[in-house]
């Protein structure tokens, strides 16, 4: 009896564990494959939902009680809102783009090779110094090192304005998606209490209950999530401060502001203003600004690997070394924004296990 019951107990978890797995790899696909096609969709489902909220108070509150026409404002609100300030900041990267493609032949034969002649002389001296039987070969290594910076400083030239071809013929797909996120956010704005009535009757009484303890957590991770990386930006905003400061670099303080908003973008991170200005500071000569702001980023870096899984880890309720491994799982499989995304699904996973009381692990 007893071995009855331990065959039924495994029978069950593997009944779960496969049940898992064919609801993971389901996701994945759907993400991979489904989800890029119905993006626009699901995108103006969303912010429709996200207006809601303010369309009703505004046709409650006010004379116009139009739901119709206050939907129509504050879609077309919201959306010049975001429009304008992607548009301003996509034009500033793409005009330093271009400035960086087009002066980079120049800042290389004027400003690296000079440097990397300095750094070939150096080293051919020292090498005669300390070993000058292996002189000649090394001379020869040397030559074919310069070679091959040469020729991948040109590529890289080249390659990046592949790309910026590449984005301009690939933005016009996108402002005629966001042309249909546009119309579906109005059109689902206007019909929204129809939509959500239409889904409600195509679930049980259980499952709609599921389906609104999943939205609320998800509502609750996002605000969590968001708040977790606010406050990333500023420890980060204060270290930067800090160290500029220190430093006396003019306006310290605003540019550490600017630079943690720049931080709160994950594809771009400190990284992206701090680099290029390190970069910049070398090739200009000004070896002591160039080594200040390399410590400064340094540390910066270190801190920030340090706390960002535990202050998600705490934020959303995960452990941290949960939190560090499924954010490398989700940027190994999505990218940047399986990292982004990867935390969130987890505490989703974790409530509706506890809600349901799931004996998917102990």
């Amino acid at each position: 009896m007893e071995n009855q019951q331990m065959v039924e107990i495994k029978r069950a978890r593997i009944i779960q564990i496969v049940y898992i797995a064919i609801v993971v790899g389901l996701g994945i696909l759907f993400l991979k494959y489904v989800f890029p096609v119905i993006a626009p969709f699901i995108i103006a489902f969303v912010i429709a939902a996200m207006c809601m909220p303010i369309v009703r108070f505004l046709a409650r509150k006010t004379r116009i009680k139009s739901r119709q026409l206050w939907g129509l404002v504050v879609i077309f609100s919201l959306y010049a809102t975001i429009g304008t300030l992607l548009t301003l900041l996509l034009i500033q990267i793409v005009n330093w783009l271009i400035q960086f493609v087009t002066n980079l032949p120049q800042l290389y034969f004027e400003k690296i090779l000079p440097a990397l002649e300095k750094i070939k002389q150096f080293s051919a001296d020292s090498i005669e110094r300390i070993s000058p039987e292996n002189a000649e070969q090394y001379h020869v290594v040397l030559n074919d090192t310069m070679k091959f910076i040469t020729s991948k400083a040109i590529d890289l030239s080249g390659d990046l304005a592949s790309a910026l071809t590449s984005f301009s013929l690939a933005l016009p797909s996108f402002l005629l998606m966001v042309f249909f996120a546009l119309l579906a956010s109005i059109f689902i704005t206007w019909d929204y209490e129809n939509i959500i009535g239409f889904m409600k009757r195509q679930m049980s009484d259980k499952t709609e209950q599921r389906v609104i303890a999943i939205i609320k957590t998800f509502t609750r991770t996002i605000r969590d999530y968001v708040a977790a990386y606010a406050l990333i930006a500023c420890i980060t905003a204060i270290e930067l401060s800090i160290g500029f400061l220190i430093i006396g670099l003019p306006n310290a303080i605003l540019v550490a502001l600017g630079i943690a908003v720049f931080d709160m973008i994950p594809i771009f991170g400190t990284g992206g203003i701090m680099m290029p200005w390190i970069a910049i500071a070398f090739l200009n000569g000004n070896t002591t600004l160039g080594i200040q702001l390399l410590v400064i980023y340094s540390i910066v870096s270190i801190v920030r690997n340090v706390i960002e899984p535990k202050i998600v880890g705490k934020k959303l309720g995960l452990n941290t070394v949960v939190a560090l491994f499924v954010m490398f799982i989700g940027l190994q499989l999505f990218g940047i924004l399986g990292m982004i995304f990867a935390p969130i699904l987890t505490v989703m996973v974790i409530n509706f296990k506890e809600s349901e009381n799931m004996n998917w692990w102990k």
